[in-house]
C-alpha cells in the first residue's frame, strides 16, 4: 500500500466538501501535511511558494482556468519537482475532458467517486514507473544519451514487468540521436505483434521523420482503427498527410482532434494553420474564434491570438466580391473588438486603442478605401507614445503589416527591422510575418522602386512627361504612396513653372491639387510633411500668377 507518511500533497478543488472527504482520507491512510487550493491562480500562488510530492488537480476548477491549464502552467514553470505525482481528478466522464487531460501527460487520470484503495493503487503504479525511469530521464536531460541507453538496456533485462515501457524509451531516445535503424528494429516487433499505442507513435513518427510517409500513414491508421483516441497519432498522422501532398486528408484528420479534444488551443492551432494555407475560410475563422475564447481564460492570455482572429476576418471578407456581403462579415470585426475590450483591453502592456484604430484601418483597406486607411494608420502612429523599441509586439506587428498594405516602404522599414529582434514564439503570428516579408515584399519594393527611380531620373533629366508616366506607374502599384504621390505633384509643378503660358495649365494644376487632397488631414512623417507643406506653397504662388 502507497505511504503517505512524510508526504506533502496538495489538493486543489473549487468544492469544500470534496477537500473535506479527501482530507479525512488521506489522513486515514498516514498523510498529515495537506495544503488546498480552490481555484487555479490560488494553486499557482501556493505552488510557486513551495513544492510537494503529491499534486491531485480537479480538472473543473468552477469559472476561470481549469486543473489541466493549472498543470501546463506547472510543467512550463519547472514547479513540480522531478520526483512528485501529478494526478488529474474530475467527477465528469465526458471523453473530450480524458483526452484534453491525458495530452498533457500527468501521471495518471482519476475519476470521481474513487476509494482509498484505488487512489493507493494508481499512485504506487504511478510511482514505481517514475523511479524506473528516473536515472534515465536525468540522462537524457543532460543530454548523456550513451549513458541513458546503457541505464535503458540494464531495466528491460532487470525489470520484466517495465520492460515495455523502457523499450519504447530506448526506441526514442535513438530517435532524437538519428539512429532509425536502431529505433525501427526494437518498435517494428513490437507492432507488428499489435499496434501497441507508444510503439505505433514512435514508429509512425520515425517514418516521416525519414519521409516514408506511406509507411507512416500505414502504422498510425492501424493505430487509430484500434485506438481511436490517441490524438498524439492523429498529429503525426496529419503531418504525413501533409507532406505525402494529401491535404484534404490531413485537414480533415486535425479536425477530427480539434473536436474530439476539450480546451486544446494546440490543436485548433493546427487546423488553423493548414486551412490557412488551404485557404478554407470559414474553418479557419472557427479555429481562431476557439483559440481566442480558450485563450482568454489560460494562463498565457495573448493580444496576438486576437490579432490573428482579426486577421482571419478580414481575408475572409476579401473572397467576397460582393461588397455589401463583405461588409456584413467585416461587421464582426469591430463586435470582437469591443467585446476584446473588456478582457484583452485590461492588459497594460498591449496597446489597445492603438490596435483598435490600425484594424479600423485594415477595414477601410478591405472595403477598398485605402486614403481612409492610410490617415488613420499615420494618426494613429503619431499619437502613440513611446518609441518603435517600446511597442508591445503585437501591436508592432500589426503597425508593419498595415504600412506595407499601404505601400509605405520607407516608414515601415524601422518597425520590420525591430520586429527582427523579437522572438515570436506563435506559429500564425510567424506565417502572418512571412507573407508580408521575404521575397515577397522584395518584388513589392523592387518593381515599385525601379518606376520612382525612373521618374526621379527622367525628372532630373526634364522629360517631364515620360517621369510622370513612370510615377503613375509606381502609383498603379502602391497607389497612396507618400513618396511617390509628392514626386509626381513635384513635376506637375516644374511643368507650371517652367512653361506657364501651356494649354493644360488649369488641368495641371487640378493634377497637382488632386495629389495634395490626397496627403491633407494625414498626420505625415516630418520629412514628408515639410515637402508637402513647401510643394503647396509653390502651387499657391504659380495660381497667385495666374490671377
Amino acid at each position: 500500500m502507497y505511504s503517505y507518511r512524510n508526504k506533502k500533497i496538495l489538493i486543489v478543488d473549487d468544492q469544500k466538501a470534496f477537500h473535506v472527504m479527501l482530507k479525512a482520507m488521506l489522513m486515514n491512510q498516514g498523510a498529515e501535511c495537506i495544503a488546498f487550493a480552490e481555484s487555479a491562480e490560488q494553486a499557482a500562488r501556493i505552488a510557486n511558494l513551495d513544492q510537494f510530492d503529491i499534486y491531485l488537480l480537479d480538472y473543473n476548477l468552477g469559472g476561470g482556468k481549469n486543473g489541466v491549464q493549472l498543470f501546463d502552467y506547472l510543467k512550463r514553470n519547472n514547479l513540480i519537482p522531478e520526483h512528485a505525482l501529478c494526478f488529474i481528478i474530475t467527477g465528469d466522464s465526458n471523453k473530450k475532458m480524458v483526452l484534453t487531460a491525458m495530452e498533457k501527460s500527468p501521471d495518471d487520470y482519476l475519476m470521481k467517486p474513487f476509494s482509498p484503495i484505488q487512489l493507493s493503487n494508481r499512485l504506487t503504479a504511478a510511482m514505481q514507473r517514475k523511479q524506473v525511469l528516473q536515472e534515465i530521464n536525468e540522462a537524457i536531460n543532460n543530454d548523456e544519451f550513451e549513458v541513458a541507453i546503457s541505464l535503458c538496456q540494464q531495466k528491460i533485462d532487470a525489470e520484466p514487468r517495465f520492460r515495455g515501457l523502457c523499450k519504447n524509451v530506448l526506441a526514442d531516445i535513438y530517435i532524437q540521436m538519428g539512429q532509425f535503424s536502431n529505433a525501427e528494429r526494437i518498435l517494428k516487433p513490437m507492432v507488428d505483434l499489435r499496434p501497441l499505442v507508444h510503439s505505433s507513435i514512435s514508429l509512425g513518427r520515425l517514418y516521416f521523420l525519414q519521409k516514408e510517409y506511406t509507411k507512416s500513414i500505414e502504422v498510425l491508421t492501424r493505430l487509430i482503427s484500434y485506438a481511436p483516441m490517441q490524438m498524439e497519432a492523429y498529429q503525426w498522422l496529419a503531418r504525413a498527410y501533409k507532406n505525402d501532398g494529401q491535404l484534404q486528408n490531413a485537414l480533415n484528420i486535425l479536425s477530427h482532434a480539434a473536436t474530439t479534444t476539450h480546451h486544446s488551443i494546440e490543436r485548433h492551432q493546427e487546423v488553423a494553420l493548414l486551412a490557412t494555407e488551404m485557404e478554407e475560410y470559414i474553418l479557419m475563422l472557427s479555429s481562431y474564434a476557439s483559440i481566442l475564447h480558450l485563450s482568454c481564460n489560460s494562463f498565457y492570455p495573448d493580444p496576438c491570438h486576437l490579432a490573428n482572429y482579426l486577421r482571419s476576418i478580414v481575408a475572409f471578407a476579401k473572397t467576397e466580391d460582393d461588397m455589401k456581403k463583405r461588409k456584413e462579415i467585416l461587421k464582426k470585426v469591430a463586435s470582437t473588438l469591443y467585446q476584446s475590450r473588456f478582457e484583452e483591453g485590461k492588459n497594460r502592456d498591449f496597446n489597445f486603442d492603438g490596435f483598435d484604430q490600425i484594424y479600423q484601418a485594415n477595414v477601410h483597406l478591405a472595403l477598398n478605401e485605402p486614403l481612409k486607411a492610410k490617415r488613420r494608420i499615420f494618426n494613429t502612429l503619431k499619437n502613440t507614445n513611446g518609441e518603435i523599441v517600446d511597442f508591445d509586439t503585437t501591436f508592432l506587428t500589426e503597425s508593419l503589416f498595415s504600412l506595407l498594405d499601404i505601400g509605405e516602404f520607407e516608414e515601415a522599414s524601422p518597425f520590420l527591422a525591430e520586429l527582427e529582434q523579437r522572438n515570436i514564439v506563435d506559429q500564425s503570428t510567424q506565417l502572418s510575418i512571412k507573407k508580408h516579408t521575404g521575397e515577397l515584399l522584395d518584388n513589392r519594393i523592387n518593381s515599385f522602386t525601379n518606376y520612382n527611380k525612373s521618374g526621379i531620373k527622367f525628372f532630373r533629366e526634364k522629360q517631364f512627361s515620360q517621369a510622370i508616366e513612370s510615377f503613375d506607374q509606381a502609383l498603379a502599384l502602391e497607389p497612396v504612396n507618400t513618396g511617390a504621390l509628392l514626386n509626381r505633384s513635384q513635376v506637375f509643378i516644374k511643368m507650371l513653372q517652367e512653361m506657364p503660358q501651356r494649354k493644360d495649365h488649369q488641368a495641371l494644376i487640378n493634377q497637382c491639387q488632386s495629389s495634395f487632397t490626397l496627403l491633407n488631414n494625414t498626420h505625415l512623417p516630418e520629412q514628408y510633411a515639410k515637402r508637402l507643406k513647401a510643394l503647396q506653397q509653390e502651387l499657391a504662388e504659380i495660381r497667385a500668377k495666374v490671377k
